[in-house]
């Protein structure tokens, strides 16, 4: 497959930081400690930016740049195309006088990804509690054979395979290479799919890498980049990700999270959704339904199951429209992340720590209409201690 090989993430853009101040800067700024970066070899570290508000401004994976002066070593910063332009004036406000030099390498270097899991990308169905309790176990041969094997691991999640930071022109070859290997040795369809095609990368192959990547992350449940803003780290499962520590100093927009962590409770979190749109569904416009960011989420019940709560179910008739369960973050195609209020969620199982729910998509002003079937089940690798106690939260 295309992620089996290794893609360009043209969706993310770096930003070189370096100076004797750089690890000083960013440790007063980022939710994670990255003073390991100061290490020659070290692994890579993923952080968010928070507003002063507490809520996620930016995320970032920190990487040191291979074959470093004996200056100090810069740090590669892949952070996102779509909010890249702020981050810079953040960082150049937060640096004041600090002997830090921030550049933009342009076209000079590639963020990239390799392998993942297999099985995570082709789940698709979250609606019977055996299916739900089948969780793969991550897979690492995808990413095994390929030529971008030396990268690191992704610092958020091994299902996520191996992600780092290349010059562009190296990327383009390795990737390239992992094709002609593939049409080499016949995998699949690549072999007729390579007859004849061309070297030159086109937008269209940077669409298509930056798609299977977005629905192995949807089906994991992560959220990256522009999906992250304005929501708050532990709503986004950022704890989970090896991208907060509650150990370092003083950051910016850490007293909120701090507080929510102690306090332990988060009734909201990002899940993975599967939406199934009937043929007849339109929005309020009478135009065909599209399953948007920002589309909310109100609770749905099945007519035959017997503990449904009419003044729950979005299909109610009566005048008075349920309170929203919650809202979609990210769609591509039938898939995709919600933030959800986990007290709508349910077991699969007495003792199974995996919880799911069946919601419908649609806009406020459109109640009473069709809308989409959303399907969203919290991932094995979530924490147990985040769904202990939902059973017995206020609905």
């Amino acid at each position: 497959t295309m992620l089996a090989r290794g893609v360009r993430l043209a969706e993310r853009r770096v930003l070189r930081v370096a100076g004797e101040d750089a690890l000083k800067l960013l440790q007063g700024l980022v939710t994670n400690d990255v003073r390991g970066l100061a290490e020659p070899g070290a692994p890579p570290v993923y952080a968010a930016v928070l507003g002063a508000n507490g809520r996620v401004a930016h995320d970032a994976f920190f990487h040191r740049e291979m074959g470093e002066g004996p200056s100090g070593g810069a740090l590669l910063a892949d952070l996102p195309s779509a909010t890249f332009e702020d981050a810079v004036k953040l960082l150049t406000k937060m640096r004041l006088r600090a002997r830090v030099t921030l550049d933009d390498t342009g076209e000079d270097f590639a963020v990239v990804a390799v392998g993942g899991d297999e099985h995570a990308r082709s789940a698709t169905s979250y609606s019977r509690a055996d299916e739900i309790n089948d969780e793969p176990e991550p897979s690492t041969s995808a990413s095994a054979s390929s030529l971008l094997a030396f990268l690191p691991p992704d610092p958020r999640l091994p299902s996520l395979g191996l992600r780092g930071v290349l010059p562009r022109a190296v990327a383009e070859a390795l990737i390239e290479g992992g094709k002609e290997m593939a049409r080499t040795h016949g995998s699949g369809g690549d072999a007729a799919a390579g007859a004849g095609e061309k070297k030159t990368r086109a937008p269209a192959d940077d669409e298509a890498s930056d798609e299977a990547y977005r629905r192995l992350r949807y089906a994991l449940g992560v959220a990256e980049g522009a999906e992250l803003l304005g929501l708050l780290p532990l709503e986004c499962n950022l704890e989970g990700l090896n991208a907060v520590s509650f150990e370092k100093g003083c950051y910016v927009g850490q007293e909120l999270t701090a507080r929510t962590h102690h306090r332990g409770v988060v009734r909201k979190r990002v899940v993975p959704a599967r939406f199934e749109v009937s043929r007849n569904a339109v929005d309020a416009r009478g135009g065909a339904l599209a399953v948007a960011p920002g589309t909310r989420l109100f609770p749905h019940t099945s007519p035959n199951d017997p503990n449904a709560n009419p003044a729950l179910d979005s299909r109610n008739t009566s005048t008075r429209a349920p309170k929203p369960a919650g809202s979609v973050v990210a769609s591509s195609g039938d898939v995709g992340l919600a933030l959800a209020r986990l007290s709508h969620l349910k077991r699969a199982g007495a003792d199974s720590p995996v919880m799911y729910g069946r919601f419908i998509a649609r806009d406020e002003s459109s109640f009473g209409s069709d809308g989409a079937l959303t399907l969203v089940k919290t991932p094995a690798w979530w924490d147990k201690r985040w769904t202990d106690g939902i059973d017995d939260a206020e609905r």
